[in-house]
């Protein structure tokens, strides 16, 4: 028997969750190990940006009295965390959309090769269930 037909297909819905939850989860659950370290890296980084950020403003919300480079930091600080905000957003819904995505083409197979001539050829096949 052909080795394609032993692939085994991904759940969508696991490979979401897995994202959702874990940083990187749905790439590693779709054996796209590459991929899952650069989302998974992003993730955590920028979850850690703005964990320190929010600790930074913290401390500078415990002051009594501000003075203006104070406020002015604190200023800069919530910017800061408005913008980690939105990097988060974005990198987390990239990530789910790239493992929905990576999920449902489990199966799909595709060869580039050269043909009689040099050129280049793509190959595509795909399995449909019913």
């Amino acid at each position: 028997m052909p080795y394609f037909l032993f692939i085994i297909a991904k759940s969508a819905t696991t490979a979401m969750l897995l994202t959702t939850f874990v940083p990187g989860g749905g790439q590693f659950y779709t054996k796209r190990y590459t991929k899952g370290i650069i989302i998974g890296g992003a993730q955590t980084y920028l979850i850690y940006s703005g964990i320190q950020t929010q600790m930074d403003l913290n401390k500078i919300n415990r002051t009594t009295n501000l003075t203006p480079e104070q406020q002015n930091d604190k200023d800069n600080l919530l910017d800061q965390r408005r913008e980690i905000a939105w990097w988060v957003a974005l990198v987390w819904t990239i990530g789910i959309f790239d493992a929905y995505v990576d999920a449902q083409l489990y199966n799909f197979e595709s060869d580039l090769s050269l043909d009689k001539t040099g050129k280049p050829s793509v190959k595509l096949s795909f399995k449909i269930k019913y």
